[in-house]
């Protein structure tokens, strides 16, 4: 997000006028921040920068911030947190980042604006705490439970989840409290880069949410605000020329019409320097980039389907050994023409191997007998210094043998 080259000084009312549609906030983060926050969605299901700023000050709700790398959802929290702290004071937000470095650089931001806003000020500024007139106070969290557990704050910003522990973060689900002038909400800002990982999943769940909810079925959850590049990009003079552009295949015309902030020279220069998989995870926000995946050709909608046990066909198990990482147990058949059929899984955490083995005797799918052979990880044939034996043997205590003759290869 970058500032506007005019500079305009708010008056002292400026802090007393609580703007009452999206127009009127535009105008307000405009003149006070010197902040351009475009206004206009480009790509077909993504919102614009202003429709986040909207959400967070007229809606007070759960959001989730999706954005290309560059594209201002940090600068503007920033904007957003001192919106809250002027408007719906007295209020208590929390900034958490997955790092404190990046919690400082949103807290920096906020610092910045205050500058032009000297008498909103109260008492001793200092890097973790910030505190404003009329009983607002802003404060910068570390990422550890400690630092979470015990709050009950209006407002928790949450920068670049996919880094944060798993623990903390559902600490701050019940970190939240309500009141008069503010209900309690979270705000979730980040890209979405890693495949599998937490911002993927709130992404998913947002998703799923949004769509009609069944009879009876209550309303809820996050929802997900999404922009890219297009959405911020800055306008593209006539002096270029596509055909000479190597945006020009996603771009299509499309900066020709906007009046965003994101450089249209670092757009090219992330581009060439990026692989294509990059580039659409962090610039476009088309999903987690697929690059380190084992299988990165699975598409759920073509490799996800119904498939019948067929008992003609051999039947197979294949478990992956864990305890924090998950315990995995497949049920594979292999058709006559060679593909591959996973009928059914099992996937747990933090259990004893002998409670994994009844679990997965005690799912066989569809009553599938026999499985003809298990195959399981090599490693689990490596006895344990605690017990003194190997997964294999406790497998194979609880009824579920494999065979010894599989070995890891190199390559």
């Amino acid at each position: 997000m970058s500032r506007l080259k005019k500079q305009v000084k708010p008056d002292a009312s400026t802090s007393q006028l609580a703007p009452k549609n999206a127009a009127e906030l535009k105008r307000f983060v405009t003149q006070t921040f010197s902040l351009n926050v475009p206004d206009r969605a480009v790509c077909t299901g993504h919102d614009a920068p202003l429709d986040y700023l909207a959400a967070s000050f007229f809606g007070q709700e759960d959001l989730i911030v999706w954005a290309n790398r560059g594209g201002g959802k940090t600068m503007l929290a920033a904007a957003a947190t001192l919106m809250d702290a002027i408007f719906h004071a007295p209020v208590n937000a929390r900034v958490l980042g997955g790092s404190f470095d990046q919690s400082d650089r949103l807290a920096d931001y906020i610092r910045d604006m205050l500058e032009r806003l000297p008498h909103l000020l109260e008492g001793r500024t200092t890097r973790r705490r910030i505190s404003l007139a009329g009983g607002s106070e802003i404060r910068v969290l570390a990422q550890s439970q400690q630092a979470v557990r015990g709050q009950h704050v209006q407002k928790i910003r949450c920068d670049e989840v996919d880094l944060f522990d798993a623990d903390v973060w559902r600490a701050v689900q019940f970190a939240t409290r309500s009141r008069k002038s503010a209900r309690g909400s979270i705000e979730v800002l980040s890209t979405l880069h890693r495949p599998g990982g937490l911002m993927q999943k709130l992404v998913d769940a947002a998703i799923a949410g949004s769509k009609e909810p069944a009879a009876g079925q209550a309303l809820g959850g996050y929802r997900l605000i999404r922009w890219c590049l297009w959405e911020v990009i800055e306008c593209c003079l006539p002096e270029r020329k596509c055909e000479q552009c190597i945006l020009a295949d996603d771009c299509r015309g499309v900066a020709r019409e906007a009046s965003g902030f994101f450089r249209i020279d670092d757009a090219v220069a992330i581009k060439a320097r990026s692989s294509r998989a990059a580039w659409d995870a962090e610039m476009l926000c088309k999903g987690a980039h697929r690059e380190d995946l084992v299988f990165a050709e699975f598409d759920e909608a073509r490799h996800v389907q119904a498939v019948d046990y067929v008992r003609n066909w051999p039947l197979y198990r294949a478990i992956d050994f864990g305890y924090r990482s998950p315990h995995v147990c497949l049920w594979v058949q292999l058709t006559p023409g060679g593909r591959v059929h996973v009928l059914d899984e099992y996937v747990k955490t933090r259990l004893p191997l002998a409670r994994h083995a009844a679990a997965i005797l005690e799912k066989e799918p569809l009553g599938c007998r026999p499985v003809v052979m298990t195959y399981v990880d090599p490693a689990g044939r490596h006895k344990e210094s605690t017990s003194g034996a190997a997964c294999t043997e406790l497998l194979a205590a609880a009824g579920i043998a494999a065979p010894r003759d599989s070995d890891m290869q190199e390559g």
